[in-house]
């Protein structure tokens, strides 16, 4: 028998082991650039919004030394006896407006719905005119039943309930129109 002889290419070893250091450095040498490439970015962003703030910093200060060179700073808010009346009613009946909306809502018949309730829709400064009350609406009546009839009902009930007349001298209805055969009454009661 012949001797069995292992040929070893020597020329291909040095070379796998070659490319295994390369691949080393490689994979080194990109960590380290995204490690210092990411703190770049964040100490970045520092640096420009602490710029930005500086500069906020500085107009604000201009700003202040403006107004304090102008003598126009901001003068003290002064309120009149009529606005003072105002903030004092109502501030006095956010319960009472509450109480009164809930009876309304109560007192409405289930085949009405309501389209606007305005307080002051004209926005008048008298006093008579800050206690106005406007509720507009359509009522749709049963077929056969008077439709105006309906109406007068739900401004009959208004007035005779405590709750929501409480405050106001007259409960009126102030218009009302029949919206098409089918179609239902709409009104707009008027409270003072």
């Amino acid at each position: 028998m012949s001797p069995v002889v292992f040929a070893i290419n020597f020329r291909r070893a040095d070379w796998q082991r070659e490319q295994a250091r390369m691949r080393r450095r490689v994979v080194s040498l990109a960590v380290w650039l995204l490690y210092f490439g990411v703190a770049g970015v964040v100490l970045g962003l520092f640096a420009i919004n602490a710029v930005a703030l500086s500069r906020q910093v500085a107009q604000l200060e201009q700003q202040v030394q403006h107004l304090r060179a102008t003598g126009s700073a901001v003068e003290p808010l002064r309120i009149g006896p009529q606005s003072l009346e105002l903030i004092e009613r109502t501030l006095e009946n956010p319960r009472r407006w509450h109480a009164r909306l809930l009876r309304l809502a109560a007192l409405l018949p289930p085949d009405a719905a309501l389209t606007s309730v305005a307080l002051n829709p004209e926005n008048q400064a008298d006093a008579a005119s800050q206690n106005r009350l406007v509720i507009t609406g359509t009522l749709r009546g049963r077929p056969g039943e008077d439709r105006v009839a309906g109406v007068m009902q739900l401004v009959s009930a208004l007035q005779a309930d405590r709750q929501f007349s409480s405050g106001y001298r007259s409960i009126r209805l102030t218009s009302s129109r029949v919206a098409g055969p089918d179609g239902g009454t709409e009104f707009v009661v008027e409270c003072r």
